[in-house]
């Protein structure tokens, strides 16, 4: 009887979350740790890969800044100027690397993910 509630837990927990997130051409493959952005690997440390991964799952959305900090850092109690720091490195390597500007400053807020493409 265990057993089979456990199977059914781990059936809706796969359910529940996407294996990719997509926000236009970046996508977060959750499991195996993946960035791409327009097809090309982006190499994200674990703390990047965990701020842009909450900026994905909310995609357009303001996120604050107490949140992605509280995501990326659990355990700690740390200053939100961390979460500045990651974003700043976050936008050279999937934004300013590949011309785009998916990663937006909400003032007084936090931070949101666009796709930033144009529309056709």
């Amino acid at each position: 009887m265990l057993v089979a509630r456990l199977r059914a837990l781990v059936r809706r927990a796969a359910a529940v979350a996407p294996p990719v997130l997509a926000v236009g051409d970046l996508s977060l493959d959750v499991a195996g740790r993946i960035c791409r952005r327009a097809g090309t690997r982006v190499d994200l440390t674990p703390r990047e890969f965990a701020v842009l991964e909450l900026l994905a799952r909310r995609a357009g959305q303001a996120v604050p800044k107490t949140d992605l900090l509280y995501h990326a850092w659990p355990d700690e109690a740390l200053d939100p100027n961390l979460v500045e720091a990651r974003v700043s490195t976050l936008r050279k390597k999937v934004d300013t690397a590949f011309d785009r500007q998916s990663l937006q400053t909400v003032r007084g807020t936090g931070y949101r993910l666009v796709d930033d493409r144009e529309r056709d």
